[in-house]
């Protein structure tokens, strides 16, 4: 897990954390996620951890997860904080299948998960999951769309198509940079 790099804007107790597609950087093209943490914390008060997802991360994802929540811990003043997380690409299948470990996550964003791998554990992490809230956005032309419909049917889980989206959201970058703002952020 030493390869896995985090980046944290501190900004109070809770946290946005976002977890990158494979071999990601913690700013993102054109620095995406620095404008994500930016808005956060300005707009909601939520500190915010971008970390990064190494290749080969298909066969640690559990411990990807648990690396990065030891490192919240160790940051958090107060250990009554909640999280707010949010994945692309292999961060979403990250976040949807091991997030029910942790009781601080309360709301789960995954954007375009790789739905042709470890759909068992999606499937039981989303089903085992007790928080608020699981908003799957999958781009109307990432490859994984069509198995949209192998998501669990529960209550707190609903999935968004994105018309004239791909997988690494090519010129939508901004849709991108809003998701968090529509699917997380809000009061439904």
């Amino acid at each position: 897990m030493t390869n896995i790099e985090i980046e944290f804007y501190e900004k109070s107790n809770n946290i946005l954390l976002i977890l990158t597609g494979i071999g990601g950087t913690t700013k993102g093209f054109q620095n995406k996620y620095v404008t994500i943490a930016k808005q956060v914390a300005n707009d909601y008060n939520f500190s915010v951890a971008v970390a990064t997802t190494p290749t080969g991360s298909w066969w640690t994802m559990e411990e990807n997860l648990q690396y990065v929540m030891n490192y919240l811990f160790a940051r958090a003043k107060d250990k009554n904080f909640k999280v707010y997380a949010m994945g692309s690409s292999i961060g979403a299948n990250i976040v949807l299948s091991f997030s029910y470990l942790f009781p601080q996550i309360e709301k789960i964003l995954a954007i375009n998960p790789v739905m042709t791998m470890n759909l068992h554990k999606i499937d039981k992490g989303v089903k085992n999951f007790t928080g608020k809230k699981i908003n799957v956005v999958f781009g109307e032309k990432d490859p994984s769309c069509i198995w949209a419909g192998l998501l669990p049917q529960i209550d707190v889980l609903e999935t968004i198509v994105l018309p004239n989206t791909d997988h690494i959201f090519k010129d939508n970058l901004q849709i991108f940079i809003d998701l968090p703002n529509h699917y997380l952020f809000y009061d439904k």
